[in-house]
């Protein structure tokens, strides 16, 4: 009877059933684990280029007004900036009578047409506001929503960096 019992081991070369249901099991309970993980991840990184693209466009006013001396001859009280982006691109607000914010953006971030909103987990679109000085100096007066502004610590669009500073760092 031993001997029919190893004949018979020697003759099965594959999985059965039961061993295939098991790895699959086991697979869909790691699937399971890790796909919401996953988005979370991919979801970080959307809001994180939403940050970079803002502080860029930040950035792109700031060195604006520096190279071109904004508001130094042309107004005599300080001037407000706000844009939003959006999923359709970068708005610079209506009540933004000043060209020069667009054209900072058209010399220093040539496809700032193309640049949109990648998450959609913001409260609402993430706005900036910033303050032009007489002196030509820019800086944020204010992130909109406020999880934009505390997911950017450290970036410029929260700590409201002045660009018409000598000691700017860019922190």
């Amino acid at each position: 009877m031993f001997k029919f019992l190893r004949e018979r081991k020697k003759d099965n070369k594959g999985f059965t059933l039961v061993e295939l249901v098991i790895v699959v099991a086991i697979l869909a309970i790691l699937v399971g684990i890790l796909a919401p993980q996953y988005t979370k991840y991919v979801e970080k990184s959307r809001k994180s280029a939403d940050v970079d693209n803002v502080d860029e466009l930040v950035k792109a006013v700031q060195v604006y007004a520096v190279d071109h001396a904004i508001n130094t001859t042309k107004a005599s009280t300080d001037q407000t900036v706000k844009f939003t982006l959006k999923d359709s691109g970068v708005v610079i607000d209506k009540d933004t009578s000043d060209k020069d914010v667009k054209a900072a953006f058209e010399e220093y971030v040539p496809n700032y047409t193309k640049i949109s909103k990648k998450s959609k987990q913001w409260s609402v679109d993430p706005t900036v506001t910033l303050k032009i000085d007489k002196e030509g100096g820019v800086s944020v007066t204010e992130c909109k929503p406020d999880e934009f502004a505390s997911y950017s610590d450290g970036k410029n669009t929260a700590s409201g960096s002045n660009a018409g500073n000598s000691d700017n760092t860019g922190k």
